[in-house]
């Protein structure tokens, strides 16, 4: 016989000792990957809940800033549209306390014209109306709802503050009144 038949017949004869001992490899092999894939499925795991937390918390803070944004930023962009000298004013008569005014005045017909940012049943309303007429708040539109209005004027900045936050808006007229 051949080496190389002698090789092959001694390697389907392997003795049973042998063999227990190729087993025992392979399955501290089987083991070993087990161990190895448990572990990446733990890693996985653990990436995917902090990845879903964060994403939660992200639009948790999204959530409150889109509320901020609803609710001040109709008043903020009416202010920055009227921002002209002598244009901020304070009334003190508002149905539910003060009132924020914008004036306008017509330089046509030389009339005044008001924009009055208030309180009234739980919202902030808008009401467009010729200067000097009293409050219509029936007339008026809903911005948002908010049991708090109130608006301090510093140093040419406007504070506004309501349920959901504070605004500030830079007037860029520094006579802007108030």
């Amino acid at each position: 016989m051949s080496t190389y038949g002698n090789e092959i017949i001694n390697a389907v004869t392997v003795s049973a000792g042998t063999r227990r001992k190729l087993e025992k490899g392979h399955g501290l092999q089987r083991a070993f990957s087990v161990l190895l894939f448990s572990v990446f499925v733990v890693v996985d795991l653990l990436a995917l809940v902090a990845g879903t937390s964060s994403f939660g918390s992200i639009t948790r803070m999204q959530h409150a800033n889109d509320q901020v944004i609803m609710t001040l930023g109709p008043v903020t962009s009416t202010v920055r549209a009227n921002d002209v000298s002598g244009g901020v004013a304070v009334a003190d008569e508002g149905p539910e306390g003060r009132a924020l005014v914008l004036v306008q005045r017509d330089d046509v017909t030389g009339e005044t014209y008001e924009t009055r940012i208030y309180l009234y049943e739980g919202s902030i309303v808008q009401e467009y109306a010729l200067g000097g007429s009293p409050y219509t708040p029936d007339r008026a539109t809903a911005l948002a709802r908010s049991e708090t209005f109130d608006f301090a004027y510093s140093d040419g900045v406007l504070t506004v503050t309501t349920d959901a936050g504070v605004a500030k808006v830079a007037l860029r007229n520094l006579q802007g009144g108030a």
